[in-house]
């Protein structure tokens, strides 16, 4: 009985019974694609992450960094009109079962709270080591650290050029 519907079939040999159509859409780009009715996606997709080696250190090379608790986090202005975050989490931390927890949970606040973070930045949190925090307490930091970034990139604009 069972092996119809390991080959996709139904158990029944009833014809009657139509097959399923598959119905291709177009898929919107971009985290804000879509939201023609002024709601909110709290997407976490490819387009939010920082995923090469030479995206990292772009941000790395910005030279901007602030620490708030056990977070290092770096910034740097990109032309989207969304954040994207990266993540490096070294063994130091802890297990890989720790580090994976703490890594879920920045990610879920960064998740959470992308669309209340300026707009146009590209964030890399270096984790220091520390026993994972409720997420309440990651948004509180990232939030903070966030703030300061963009107060740096404000700075950095306005002062006179040397």
């Amino acid at each position: 009985m069972y092996e119809g519907l390991a080959r996709g079939g139904l158990a029944s040999s009833d014809s009657r019974i139509a097959a399923p159509v598959a119905v291709h859409l177009p898929r919107p780009s971009g985290p804000e694609a879509g939201m023609t009715d002024g709601t909110r996606r709290y997407t976490f997709g490819r387009a939010m992450r920082l995923g090469q080696a030479r995206e990292f250190a772009a941000v790395y090379n910005a030279r901007c960094r602030k620490t708030v608790g056990p977070l290092v986090v770096h910034g740097r202005p990109n032309a989207l009109p969304h954040p994207r975050l990266g993540l490096s989490v070294g063994r130091r931390v802890g297990t890989a079962v720790a580090r994976n927890r703490i890594k879920r949970l920045v990610r879920e606040a960064f998740r959470r709270m992308q669309h209340d973070l300026p707009r146009g930045y590209d964030l890399v949190i270096v984790v220091r080591p520390h026993e994972a925090l409720a997420l309440a307490a990651y948004q509180h930091l990232l939030h903070k650290a966030v703030r300061q970034i963009h107060q740096e990139w404000d700075r950095r604009d306005t002062s006179p050029a040397n």
